[in-house]
């Protein structure tokens, strides 16, 4: 991502592209290859407004609509091994309570970049069900878009 050169322009924010987990209890016929959650905040210098978290590739996933998902930034940006959920300590979470358009604006505005509170280099998972009995449904890195 950093080597080599390029000719996609930055679009601003951050991305995370998810892949399905083994575990999913999807329909895998409905699952796209990867997701994708993209990250900004407003350019407008608007400190008070959250960050804004829009879809893509999961539209017409009921995940977007159904009660129980949520997404998890994790404070590591290790994929080889999910941590046990009851140890689960996330830099952020948020409940997935999207509309049609898949966009949804978050209370906080988060760190976009890398650092202490910064969430470029993070795990990044979509989980479905209660904290204790939760399933990762799919999983990936936040990277810069």
């Amino acid at each position: 991502m950093c080597n080599g050169s390029s000719s996609r322009t930055a679009q601003g924010g951050s991305i995370a592209i998810l892949r399905p987990t083994q575990h999913s209890e999807l329909d895998a016929s409905h699952i796209p290859n990867d997701m994708r959650i993209l990250f900004s905040n407003q350019a407008d210098g608007l400190l008070d407004a959250g960050t804004q978290v829009e879809f893509w590739g999961c539209e017409k996933l009921h995940m977007l609509r159904d009660p129980g998902y949520w997404v998890i930034i994790h404070r590591d940006g290790d994929l080889t091994t999910p941590p046990p959920i009851r140890q689960i300590d996330p830099l952020f979470s948020f409940p997935l309570e999207t509309d049609a358009a898949a966009v949804m604006q978050l209370s906080q505005r988060l760190d976009l970049g890398v650092g202490d509170v910064g969430i470029v280099g993070r795990r990044v998972s979509v989980m479905r069900g209660e904290r204790e009995e939760s399933l990762t449904v799919a999983e990936g890195i936040v990277g810069w878009n």
